[in-house]
């Protein structure tokens, strides 16, 4: 008797895992926050329940490299990427890897915030701005360049391109603005410049280093339990990121994922990714993250996307990183 409740009980095991199994299952890479990811997952159960949702949460390099690692071993798991290293996206739109989003509200994002072949959107718009501890900073600064003065030596400190897409987003636009000769000022400065924006946090805060360039949202955040740290947007335009959405090209259904990729430009979806307002949304008129400038006001002086310069900065994408580290890093 015991042998066979234990062999029904077998069955019952198998029966349940066959089940779980046989849900089609829909892989997110993505870089966005783990709170974020908390908050999307059961929302993204409730409206398609038909669906297995698995998410791989990391920094931008680390999405890229395994993607690339997994594409060589046969194919990647992954179905939806969301993640904020634009140029990435861009390079394996032009090898043909992405299917195009057929979301009707793809027509509603900025053109300069997508591929202008529709094969990635953008579906939140990060902003890098600057930060300061007004404990140890009695006139915050008021513009990336001046940064390279003698009056910041030893108060600056900045995220490295080698570890975040923000990063390298940011010191691309930089160099092109102000030439490498401004890093080099900035290293002579003692700028530190390591890790990804919660390290350049955690010196600000420290007062390790009291300035620092660093995303709104977490500026925000920060601001939330720290009244003592401030935003600054800098007067010589913030650094305006894009969180890209695209759908891997694979020879199973992609409707699944189509079907996703909308949720997440639809009202819901807009609603998650800007979470309780720390971040530009993608879609026209959403509000602006707390206490901070209408979107149109901040696109007045940022710096500018156009195909030239994502062209540009694809191209030269290694050799940026590489300089940075020699002059930055080294």
């Amino acid at each position: 008797m015991q042998k066979f409740l234990c062999c029904v009980l077998a069955m019952i095991l198998l029966s349940s895992c066959t089940k779980k199994s046989d849900k089609p299952e829909i892989w997110i890479y993505t870089s966005i926050y783990k709170d974020t990811v908390a908050d999307l997952q059961p929302k993204l159960e409730a409206k398609f329940p038909q669906y297995k949702f698995n998410f791989f949460q990391a920094g931008s390099e680390e999405i890229s490299a395994k993607v690339n690692a997994e594409e060589l071993a046969g194919g990647t798991r992954a179905d939806i990427l969301i993640f904020s290293d634009r140029f990435y996206f861009e390079e394996l739109a032009t090898k043909g890897r992405f299917e195009k989003l057929t979301s009707p509200l793809v027509k509603q994002v900025p053109e300069s915030m997508k591929n202008k072949d529709g094969y990635y959107a953008a579906v939140s718009l990060p902003v890098m701005v600057m930060i300061y501890n007004s404990e140890a900073v009695a006139t915050p600064p008021k513009t990336f360049k001046e940064m390279s003065g003698p009056e910041w030596k030893n108060k600056f400190t900045t995220g490295s391109p080698l570890a975040s897409g923000t990063n390298f987003t940011t010191v691309a636009f930089l160099q092109k603005a102000y030439g490498w000769d401004w890093f080099k000022a900035l290293r002579a400065n003692d700028t530190i410049s390591e890790g990804g924006n919660s390290s350049v946090v955690r010196r600000v805060q420290t007062k390790e280093r009291p300035v620092g360039w660093v995303l709104l949202e977490n500026a925000l955040r920060l601001h939330e339990k720290n009244s003592k740290i401030k935003v600054v947007y800098p007067e010589d335009g913030v650094i305006l990121q894009n969180n890209a959405m695209a759908i891997i090209k694979k020879k199973a259904d992609r409707k699944p994922a189509q079907d996703v990729a909308d949720w997440f430009l639809g009202n819901e979806g807009q609603d998650s990714m800007v979470r309780a307002r720390l971040m530009y949304a993608s879609m026209p008129g959403r509000p602006a993250p707390k206490g901070a400038p209408e979107l149109t006001e901040i696109m007045k002086k940022a710096h500018k996307w156009d195909q030239s310069t994502i062209d540009e900065f694809m191209k030269n994408r290694e050799t940026i990183k590489e300089e940075f580290a020699k002059i930055m890093l080294q």
